[in-house]
């Protein structure tokens, strides 16, 4: 049997910040949010991220339980805080109130054409 391993150390400080940007290799980290439930740890991988997408129902997912991971912080200051870079979507999941905060702000939306049930 094949030994698996996993890390995440990608998420830690480095001890030594001189050391790691004088580093050759650059590690470029993207995060998408999906329609699940957003870890406690989401702010920790959010900050870690160059860019940040919302897939379909991720962006009600970022709009509705971010600002619950914050409770004693105003939620429009943790919504505008936590903004995806992009909203890739055929829109039928995306709730219209959460279109209409981030259509607000600058940020991108990648319309589908072909609905859910067609790309089956």
């Amino acid at each position: 049997m094949e030994l698996m391993s996993h890390s995440s150390t990608f998420l830690l400080q480095p001890e030594n910040p001189d050391a790691a940007s004088s580093s050759s290799v650059s590690l470029t980290y993207a995060l998408i949010v999906l329609n699940q439930p957003l870890p406690k740890f989401t702010p920790l991988l959010w900050s870690h991220a160059h860019i940040r997408v919302c897939a379909d129902g991720g962006a009600n997912r970022l709009y509705d339980e971010m600002p619950l991971l914050f409770p004693l912080e105003d939620p429009s200051h943790i919504r505008s805080r936590y903004t995806p870079d992009a909203i890739k979507s055929d829109m039928d999941s995306v709730k219209t109130e959460v279109l209409d905060f981030y259509a607000k702000l600058d940020f991108s939306c990648c319309r589908q054409r072909l609905v859910d049930i067609i790309k089956n």
